[in-house]
């Protein structure tokens, strides 16, 4: 459990305050949820190649999606259902979150995505929902498409 909370805290670090705007993409929602499935595939080339150059030039960014995606895996299992999407404001960001059950895990797993306007990847995290991250707002609102 250790690891498990230790692997989530890197990967969360890697959420960079203020590095995207204060709203998302037109297809954000769609966008997320894609780089969802390939995080979960172990995609992540395919994250790295949608990810922001920033984000791409830090060491290390490609290991921390493939643990990250390897660690839901092994830890949470695979998943059942989404019993939330929604856009939170965090650190000045739209941040999209997902809750969702999973085969191993009692209790849901919080999977977030920083996206820039452009929709590429600016940061992510994960971890058990119970220790969800604190917000400035419940919601914020990504552009009408």
């Amino acid at each position: 459990m250790k690891t498990w909370l230790a692997v989530l805290a890197f990967c969360a670090a890697s959420i960079a305050p203020g590095a995207a705007s204060a709203q998302a993409p037109v297809d954000s929602l769609a966008l997320a949820r894609q780089y969802t499935t390939w995080l979960y595939a172990g995609e992540a080339d395919s994250l790295l190649a949608h990810s922001t150059e920033e984000t791409r030039n830090e060491e290390g960014a490609r290991d921390r999606f493939l643990q990250l995606g390897k660690l839901i895996a092994d830890r949470a299992g695979y998943e059942l259902e989404v019993s939330e999407e929604t856009w939170k404001l965090r650190n000045g960001d739209c941040q999209y979150w997902r809750t969702a059950q999973f085969s191993s895990m009692e209790e849901p797993l919080l999977i977030r995505w920083v996206l820039e306007p452009t929709g590429l990847i600016a940061g992510f995290g994960a971890g058990p929902y119970a220790q969800a991250p604190a917000v400035e707002s419940e919601t914020c609102a990504p552009p009408a498409g």
